[in-house]
């Protein structure tokens, strides 16, 4: 009786870290879904690039998970997703069009340097730290925080249908 108690415990353990990656592999789908479709609700300004740039800056929560979204494209272009270990690594080139940043960053990359790039994350107070999209997990669903005032400063516009599913709307009047 008592090996068939912890027998039972350790597979109650095993099962529930393999929901604990299942739930967080379903997380990081969803807002690589997010990433992708932000595509077709953001207007970028013109620019010469031959390649749509996704960039993420700092560790990488999507894994393997965020590949797929190269075999698209985005604006008449092929979508390429660029990695970067910290701001300073970034350089000049690529432009990206889209930068997640992930929790790791502590500091926000200077708004001036990422003109004509949305700039999402996933961490507490993103969009009040010069964020434009922030990810946030409300009552188990992936909800969106946008700051309009910011994505317009930067030469973007935004499609009211993406402002419609925000669960939050910063800068917009007197905000």
């Amino acid at each position: 009786m008592r090996y068939a108690c912890v027998l039972w415990t350790l597979v109650c353990l095993l099962f529930s870290q393999l929901l604990w990656a299942d739930d967080s592999s379903v997380e990081y789908k969803i807002k690589a879904g997010y990433l992708y479709n932000f595509t077709k609700f953001i207007t970028w300004s013109e620019d010469n690039d031959k390649t749509f740039n996704l960039c993420i800056l700092g560790d990488n929560p999507f894994g393997e998970l965020i590949d797929p979204i190269e075999q698209r494209s985005a604006m008449g272009r092929p979508i390429k997703i660029f990695r970067f270990d910290n701001f300073g690594s970034m350089g000049h080139e690529p432009h990206c069009h889209i930068l997640f940043v992930s929790p790791s960053i502590k500091n926000m990359p200077p708004a001036q340097n990422l003109v004509n790039t949305l700039v999402v994350g996933e961490s507490g107070g993103f969009i009040n730290q010069g964020g434009m999209i922030g990810f946030i997990n409300k009552d188990g669903k992936i909800k969106l925080q946008i700051n309009q005032k910011t994505i317009e400063q930067n030469g973007l516009k935004i499609s009211a249908k993406l402002l419609e599913v925000a669960d939050t709307v910063k800068g917009v009047n007197n905000d």
